[in-house]
């Protein structure tokens, strides 16, 4: 072979050249694949990011809906349980879409909101939760936000009064009533005193045109010239309340092996056994029973924990046995049927009276509330229709408000300073009955050394009325920081 053959280097330059641009294909592969992946990455870690501003766009949206509907219908609602009620029907319901953003990249983002409800306390507590998404990305964010209630509308009174009526004020046998006392009526005779009754401390008010007539009294008695009033006070309840609608409690049993007591059964809260004596019964949010009994002076507990809570009852029936309340919260009872207390028998026994609170629903059941002897309850009744007797140092010893027509009160004494509203109502107090704080009625009744003493009262402690003060409560709605829900 001849040796110019091996050393013909003819050719490479193209042979190089083609190394050249593969190697530079190569790299431009490469280069251009780790770009399209960055790329990739990008789109994906911005899809990513906005999908969670999408779920944060869709609480802020949603919340900023709520709290107008929020104020909306605290405006047109009377009482805290009609308030809760409609408020969730508007939305505890359905998951909302919203998908009113701007498309981004070709692509549409969407929120769904969902709010669920925490428990029954006053602030009630929800959860609102939004999973935003944007192409294949989503994100859940929540939020905790509170609902207050604020009672509304006041309560008309008629200046510092120890009684005041629509119709008569009449004291006979020894009763005495200290402080003012008024009628919006301008009949004459409205105002009568007999047998050694007596009006100390105070003036009469009567309707203008009325301060010679209104009073009808033996001349030896030498009672003040009343004073003329421009016009009268309505006496006027304040709406009763639509019930709460709360789960039934469940079945419960307790002790051990050997012996052993169901204390909650089909509804029915039995502290009838010596096993159930003493029981706690704890609330985490509001419960339902058809009957809560105590028998053989046994005694419940109701531990409310640092809220405010309310049982729904049918029937209350204590027939010999004290109901104690536990924690710092207050207790609401809405009683559906009848209260019946027995024997000795005690309910928030020297508690402070701000602590219970008592509505009683018209009923058939319901027509009379009774309450005797050694027989208490420290706390405020609302009855919406029922007729009270309290007898013998017995009674509430708070606030009494009543649609009845007629409210009895004879021996022993109430000690606190309390309202008696009763528009409907005659109240008699005879046969030593004492009332401190106010009494507002139909017509007033007062012999056998009855005693009717003004106190003042501190109406924010009223649990029937607001005190009166106007505009939006600054708490109606409260939220928590919002943060990022895990999957």
């Amino acid at each position: 072979m001849k040796k110019d053959v091996w050393v013909n280097e003819r050719g490479m330059t193209l042979v190089t050249v083609l190394l050249v641009l593969i190697v530079l294909s190569v790299l431009g592969l490469g280069l251009l694949s780790l770009t399209v992946s960055h790329a990739k990455q990008n789109s994906a870690e911005r899809s990513h990011q906005s999908s969670y501003y999408i779920a944060e766009a869709g609480v802020t949206a949603q919340m900023k809906t709520l709290e107008d509907e929020v104020k909306q219908y605290y405006e047109n609602t009377d009482d805290q349980a009609q308030f809760f009620s409609q408020l969730e029907q508007y939305f505890l319901n359905e998951p909302v879409t919203i998908d009113s953003f701007e498309t981004a990249f070709g692509k549409q983002p969407k929120a769904v909101v969902t709010i669920q409800k925490v428990n029954d306390d006053v602030p009630r507590t929800y959860k609102i939760t939004s999973t935003g998404t944007i192409g294949k990305h989503s994100r859940k964010v929540e939020k905790t936000f509170h609902v207050n209630w604020q009672k509304k509308g006041g309560l008309s009174l008629p200046g510092e009064m120890a009684v005041y009526t629509d119709t008569t004020i009449s004291l006979a046998g020894g009763a005495v009533i200290s402080g003012n006392i008024g009628t919006n009526s301008n009949s004459a005779g409205t105002v009568s005193f007999d047998g050694g009754a007596s009006h100390r401390n105070g003036s009469i008010y009567v309707p203008k045109g009325a301060e010679n007539s209104a009073i009808d009294a033996p001349d030896y008695m030498d009672i003040d010239k009343p004073i003329a009033i421009d016009k009268p006070t309505p006496l006027t309840l304040p709406p009763f309340p639509e019930y709460p609608e709360y789960p039934v409690y469940p079945d419960k049993k307790i002790g051990d092996k050997w012996n052993q007591h169901v204390v909650v059964k089909d509804g029915k809260l039995l502290i009838d056994n010596y096993l159930a004596d003493n029981y706690t019964l704890e609330l985490k949010n509001g419960a339902s029973f058809s009957e809560i009994k105590l028998v053989s002076n046994n005694t419940l507990n109701i531990d409310v924990g640092d809220s405010d809570k309310a049982i729904v009852v049918d029937h209350l029936n204590v027939q010999n046995g004290q109901i104690n309340i536990k924690g710092s919260g207050n207790l609401t009872f809405y009683v559906k049927e009848e209260i019946t207390m027995g024997s000795g028998s005690t309910i928030n026994n020297n508690g402070t009276i701000e602590r219970l609170s008592v509505y009683l629903k018209d009923s058939k059941q319901s027509k009379k509330v009774k309450l005797s002897g050694s027989q208490k309850i420290f706390g405020s009744l609302y009855a919406e229709t029922a007729d009270i007797e309290i007898t013998g140092g017995g009674g509430f010893q708070g606030h009494i408000f009543t649609g009845g027509a007629e409210v009895t009160i004879s021996g022993g004494a109430r000690t606190y300073s309390s309202l008696l509203y009763a528009p409907s109502a005659t109240i008699r107090i005879s046969g030593g009955g004492s009332v401190k704080g106010m009494i507002l009625s139909h017509s007033f009744d007062a012999n056998g050394g009855a005693y009717a003493e003004f106190q003042e009262l501190d109406i924010d402690s009223i649990p029937f009325v607001s005190n009166g003060e106007s505009g939006m409560p600054d708490d109606l709605i409260t939220s928590e920081p919002l943060r990022e829900a895990s999957r």
